[in-house]
């Protein structure tokens, strides 16, 4: 395809963190145009300069409505990383949708989730909500019928400002269930009451980090993300369970303290002050130590010949925000190829569950996403044996 006629994404926070790494994906596929945006000309440039004839750049203000539709024009897709989403209560996914252009926001905006045009709208509802959502569906793929999930998540790494405000977001949606040492004690859809208690339990070996361990040791979470709820549904599971790995002390603490302030749903910027306070604790618990991300996961189920089988999944990087960059490229990608139905949908449920493994695989070095396949009672065999299923570090 002739870059001319190729479809337009246009990233506004394109030059931010999340924004370059996702416009550096979409760029490496060949097969966009990218309009990098922002307030600042110059770090626009210079993104846009670094990705080559594909890219232009664009000075944009998200909050001014006009600037906004003349950004959009020439558009199919706006992927939003500023930031601001948040803070502007869903008028940018608006004032984008009127336009006729597909949203992707890589902050749960607070906005409607009320269908609204013919036009696409994915909101990214925070990396562990994501991931909850997605990896039982990854591993769910061919069976004929799944019954119990389990899932770890956690790792090291500073959290990008606007990526910490999705995750807050996402607090607010979770069921926090009280710890236990024994992770198969809670049903998939328990109503136990929240609790801010964390407990130190064992851990699965994929969690060893690669780097000499902090001297302070793991918090672990039971939680139940309402993307993890919304799969048990759809996948008729009889049990799921979802735990965070948090190495602090600054990151435990402060989600500590956030569970009992808990600021009201319309307080932006209490919102914002708070997110910004996670991402410094974050910044602090990573020193000195190699950033990494870890998800490991197991489903139980039938396979269509109605063998009993035990999948796991494990996702190992070391770009922390390289990974939001790619779900956030991947998720734009899917939507502007016209594989979302019209809607306001969440990222967990519209990632390509085998399609999204080799998306990030194929963009981050030093990853691994790869799945195994166990009869009960026997060896396994792993079943994402092709190259571009585990990459080596």
């Amino acid at each position: 395809m002739s870059i001319d006629k190729a479809p337009m994404i246009g990233i506004l926070g394109g030059y931010g963190r999340v924004g370059a790494a996702a416009a550096r994906f979409l760029a490496a596929e060949r097969g966009y145009r990218l309009r990098i945006g922002g307030r600042s000309a110059e770090k626009a440039w210079r993104i846009a300069r670094k990705l080559g004839a594909c890219a232009e750049a664009m000075v944009v203000d998200a909050r001014d409505n006009q600037s906004l539709t003349h950004f959009t024009r020439g558009c199919v897709t706006v992927l939003d990383c500023s930031g601001t989403a948040f803070s502007l209560r869903g008028q940018v996914r608006a004032s984008v949708l009127a336009a006729g252009v597909h949203y992707v926001g890589m902050t749960d905006d607070g906005g409607s989730r009320t269908s609204a045009g013919a036009c696409s709208a994915v909101l990214f509802t925070g990396l562990s909500g994501t991931l909850a959502g997605w990896v039982p569906r990854w591993l769910a793929e061919g069976l004929d019928s799944a019954t119990r999930f389990s899932g770890w998540w956690g790792g090291l790494g500073a959290i990008p400002p606007h990526t910490a405000v999705s995750c807050l977001l996402g607090k607010r949606h979770a069921v926090d269930l009280p710890g236990d040492d024994h992770p198969d004690a809670a049903p998939a859809c328990s109503d136990a009451v929240p609790s801010a208690e964390a407990r130190s339990g064992p851990l699965p070996q994929e969690f060893a980090s690669p780097a000499p361990p902090p001297a302070h040791a793991a918090a672990v979470r039971r939680v139940l993300p309402e993307e993890l709820r919304q799969q048990a549904y759809l996948l008729r599971l009889r049990e799921a369970h979802w735990h965070e790995v948090l190495k602090g002390p600054g990151v435990p603490a402060f989600l500590d303290r956030f569970a009992l302030q808990h600021p009201a749903a319309d307080d932006g910027r209490a919102l914002m002050a708070a997110a910004r306070e996670l991402a410094e604790e974050s910044l602090r618990d990573a020193a000195g130590s190699s950033p990494y991300q870890v998800m490991y996961g197991t489903l139980d189920g039938l396979t269509p010949e109605g063998a009993p089988v035990r999948r796991s999944a494990l996702l190992h990087c070391t770009d922390v925000t390289g990974l939001v960059g790619v779900v956030a490229s991947t998720t734009a990608h899917e939507v502007t190829r016209g594989r979302v139905p019209s809607g306001v949908h969440v990222m967990a449920a519209t990632l390509p569950p085998t399609a999204t493994a080799d998306w990030i695989v194929r963009h981050l070095p030093r990853t691994t996403a790869q799945t195994t396949e166990v009869p009960h009672g026997d060896a396994g065999m792993m079943t994402s044996a092709s190259p571009t299923a585990w990459r080596r570090g």
